[in-house]
């Protein structure tokens, strides 16, 4: 029986903080975007364009009113300049197409704002000198593509560019949320592997890509000294190898299988880790013996503690935990990330050490 032998939620970790050390610029929603508005005075465009542009859904209010008065008059030349972006916006259209153009203008009139737009405020702009920061600008206005990846937050291709404007930095964000060296945080990023690649991508869907995964990670942590961290000294002493595929006997499954039922939620980490893929066994283990509802598998023992209570009473650790075990988009994911409603969410990730 097939199984994966390796420790997902410790890699789960790896590609959160992979994540946020290499998308620092993505994840906002079409309407945060939409509120990059657009209200002034264009000495280029007609004063009858000009006012239907500023009456238009899209661009009566929002983040516009916070751009200079130059900046103000950059968009609105710049939108007038392009009939069909103005024209959809005077329709009411809030595609993400025409969503994408704007922040193309808005890069283009105050880079700085679109950035911090763009990563809702979390760009960490401070770490970049001005010559990275002009590069990230550069990469993202020459590439549709990129754009469209650090406005979505998906952060592979951005993740990329972020690589090449800016590795210090990357490189930096990546040891600090990861607690390994400066070099092994190197090595991890720049390894020819495809390592990055693979993390970013997210959990294995299929035993092929699982063996990729598996080799892609055996590989790294002998070049850079990761065993721990990729939690491959947890490997269960019950797995047996077979034809260079290690199994999990039975018994040691239905054994799992019955305390995960009875509610040992680390007996559901282990059942789900060592599950075959697509098995009705791991469907049991990912929703902790049907007790919740959760975007992935191998975290249960960390969902038994009341991290939502703990983060309440004014336990940073504990709206850290909430903030990174929680489903993307969630109540409980918001809560965590403004530090139980005491922080802007600036500091996601960080309330146990905001000056990180």
């Amino acid at each position: 029986m097939s199984s994966r032998v390796i420790p997902w939620s410790k890699i789960g970790g790896v590609v959160a903080a992979v994540s946020l050390a290499l998308t620092a610029c993505g994840g906002s929603s079409n309407e945060d975007i939409a509120e990059t508005s657009g209200r002034g005075d264009s000495a280029g465009a007609s004063s009858d364009r000009i006012a239907d542009l500023r009456s238009s859904a899209t661009l009566a209010e929002g983040a516009f009113q916070g751009l200079s008065t130059e900046n103000q008059v950059c968009m609105l030349n710049a939108i007038s300049e392009d009939d069909d972006l103005g024209d959809a916006l005077i329709a009411g259209d809030e595609s993400p197409p025409v969503q994408l153009a704007l922040m193309r203008v808005l890069l283009g009139c105050d880079s700085e704002a679109a950035i911090n737009l763009i990563s809702g405020g979390d760009s960490g702009l401070d770490d970049f000198s001005e010559k990275e920061f002009t590069c990230l600008v550069d990469s993202m206005i020459a590439d549709d593509e990129v754009l469209a990846d650090a406005v979505s937050g998906s952060g592979a291709l951005i993740a990329q560019v972020l690589l090449e404007c800016a590795p210090e930095a990357a490189v930096a964000d990546l040891a600090a949320e990861l607690g390994i060296t400066s070099e092994q945080a190197s090595c991890l990023m720049t390894s020819e592997n495809g390592i990055v690649e693979l993390l970013i991508s997210g959990e294995p869907t299929s035993e092929e890509e699982a063996m990729e995964f598996l080799e892609a990670i055996v590989e790294i942590s002998a070049e850079c000294g990761l065993e721990d961290v990729f939690g491959l000294s947890d490997i269960s002493p019950e797995l047996e190898a077979s034809d260079d595929v290690a199994v999990i006997d039975q018994e040691t499954l239905e054994k799992q299988y019955s305390l995960c039922e009875e509610g040992d939620m680390q007996a559901c980490d282990d059942l789900y880790f060592n599950a075959p893929f697509g098995s009705e066994e791991e469907a049991f283990a990912k929703t902790c013996g049907n007790t919740s509802e959760t975007e992935f598998g191998g975290n249960c023992a960390n969902m038994n503690s009341d991290y939502r209570s703990d983060c309440e009473a004014g336990d940073m650790e504990a709206c850290d935990q909430l903030f990174f075990l929680s489903d993307v988009g969630s109540d409980d994911e918001d809560f965590g990330r403004t530090c139980g409603g005491t922080a802007d969410g600036t500091t996601a990730g960080l309330c146990s050490d905001p000056d990180q």
